[in-house]
């Protein structure tokens, strides 16, 4: 008969462990994305931002079950309506979010009706973010087999 070295609780120990690397990796994934999102956003509008309000209210939060853990909203110009708006529209996604999760967002009101003009806020930085965060989740799948 042959006994085991280890109990019940060490495999417990064992699976939290796992399980607490795992949401640190995503995390930091997630954390990744969000800068290269807002980087994106930031450097390829193409509208005038005469008050800064709409490039300050670019940005993000990562969440987990509807607190924010991270955020990254930064000033540009006299905007400092926008970084307010940016961070009050984030938080207010936030609020419903269940699990780890990133948000990206512009917060003035009028972004969509840039966007409807033809001219960049966020449409294409947020496509971009989404398949670069794929493109590196499905590389940490391959590494992990």
């Amino acid at each position: 008969m042959m006994k085991p070295m280890f109990s019940n609780a060490d495999i417990d120990r064992w699976f939290d462990i796992f399980e607490e690397n795992a949401e640190t990796a995503i995390f930091e994934k997630l954390r990744e994305a969000g800068e290269y999102f807002v980087k994106m956003a930031r450097e390829s509008g193409s509208y005038q931002d005469q008050t800064g309000n709409l490039r300050s209210s670019i940005g993000y939060v990562i969440v987990k079950d509807g607190a924010v853990l991270i955020s990254n909203f930064q000033q540009t110009a006299n905007g400092t309506e926008g970084i307010a708006t940016g961070k009050r529209i984030a938080a207010t996604i936030a609020s419903g979010v269940k699990g780890l999760v990133l948000i990206g967002v512009a917060g003035m009101d009028y972004a969509m009706h840039v966007e409807a003009k033809g001219f960049e806020v966020i449409s294409s930085s947020g496509l971009q973010t989404e398949g670069w965060l794929r493109t590196s989740i499905q590389t940490i799948f391959k590494l992990a087999r």
